[in-house]
């Protein structure tokens, strides 16, 4: 019920249309007169079904700025909140099995795989000397 559209770039990479909105995800207003406003999703009311988003305010008669509650299905998602790590590997699980790997993902194994390269050769060093070493010990 509180899921609102990705961007074409997130859907793009995660393969999928909609995302539950969460506080801190960075959104766009796509209708209704804060259209094309941005701003950082400040507070997610569950009961009302309605999003706060930083800077979308409203001046009441007393001159008081308030909050104005959005709708999560009038805005698009521009960059998600991946701090969760619970939330951070279903969406990897989801686009892992829709769009195969992920850039970050491969990114991240190429670096492992470069520094067990080196572990490898540096390894392989050791065990030589060790052998080495164990050579001059038997010739004394």
């Amino acid at each position: 019920m509180m899921k609102s559209h990705l961007s074409t770039k997130l859907y793009e990479r995660y393969g999928m249309r909609n995302v539950v909105v969460r506080k801190g995800d960075i959104i766009r207003v796509m209708r209704g007169r804060f259209k094309g406003h941005e701003g950082k999703v400040v507070e997610v009311n569950l009961k009302k079904m309605k999003i706060a988003v930083e800077g979308v305010t409203i001046r009441r008669t007393d001159n008081k700025s308030v909050q104005f509650w959005l709708d999560p299905s009038k805005v698009e998602i521009i960059r998600l909140d991946l701090s969760d790590p619970k939330r951070k590997e279903k969406i990897y699980s989801i686009a892992e099995e829709r769009r195969g790997r992920i850039e970050e993902e491969v990114e991240e194994e190429e670096g492992e795989e470069e520094v067990s390269e080196e572990m490898k050769e540096e390894k392989s060093e050791e065990e030589e000397k060790s052998e080495e070493e164990k050579m001059e010990v038997n010739a004394e």
